[in-house]
């Protein structure tokens, strides 16, 4: 794999504290963490709890357990920022391992029905108490997928006619996206375009073929450390 061709300056205990800090990312009281956060007056007193016990949100297992169980939003080991905050990614949702993302991240799943002659919800949103059902796909109906190692900026838009954002894909800040990214492209502007590719194709192929983001983080630093 060419990971071998980047050395970085490991610190000489790296590898010890990745063990350290996956070890310390799931508490004997995990399951406590999750029955607290299910109480709204306790919410923040299970957000403490998992920062003081299982370190940042980009360790915190507990944390990823109370969004697949009360969200029902995945988001994979040591992803963090905008993805990991409630009310941002609808239920369906499901955000690969590695991923940077910014803070102010707005995820739209559908949209106002612009073919219809009214747009005003009152129309098509059954939760308002005027219909029976609703006219559009909920938001559930149209989940969203972000691949591994994926890095999305601050105040991006994602809106309902992207589906996926492929693995290693970059989103520059500010972007509105409307349509699926692919895989390791870096896209930006309003609405979001192709501006290039990442690496190389030989490069691309050898990353998707090892499926680096499979491996823990004590795994993957002993792998490239071992390469260089």
């Amino acid at each position: 794999m060419f990971l071998k061709d980047f050395p970085k300056p490991w610190a000489e205990n790296a590898v010890q504290l990745a063990v350290e800090k996956d070890r310390k990312s799931k508490s004997a009281l995990s399951g406590l963490i999750v029955y607290l956060y299910r109480i709204r007056r306790l919410r923040r007193l299970s957000l403490a709890l998992c920062r003081r016990l299982e370190g940042e949100d980009i360790y915190s297992q507990s944390l990823r357990r109370i969004f697949r169980d009360v969200y029902g939003v995945t988001v994979g080991p040591y992803s963090y920022g905008g993805v990991l905050r409630p009310g941002v990614l609808p239920p369906g949702s499901v955000v690969g391992n590695y991923c940077s993302v910014g803070q102010r991240l707005i995820v739209r799943r559908r949209d106002h029905p612009i073919d219809e002659p009214i747009l005003h919800p009152f129309l098509y949103n059954s939760e308002l108490g005027f219909l029976t059902r609703d006219t559009l796909p909920k938001d559930r109906d149209n989940p969203l997928t972000i691949g591994h190692d994926v890095w999305i900026g601050d105040r991006v838009t994602i809106l309902s006619g992207c589906k996926s954002i492929g693995n290693g894909a970059v989103i520059a800040a500010g972007a509105v996206v409307t349509r699926d990214i692919e895989p390791y492209s870096v896209v930006a502007g309003v609405p979001a375009k192709q501006i290039k590719l990442r690496l190389t194709a030989q490069q691309r192929q050898e990353l998707e073929a090892s499926k680096w983001w499979e491996q823990s983080l004590p795994e993957l630093m002993t792998r490239v450390a071992s390469s260089a």
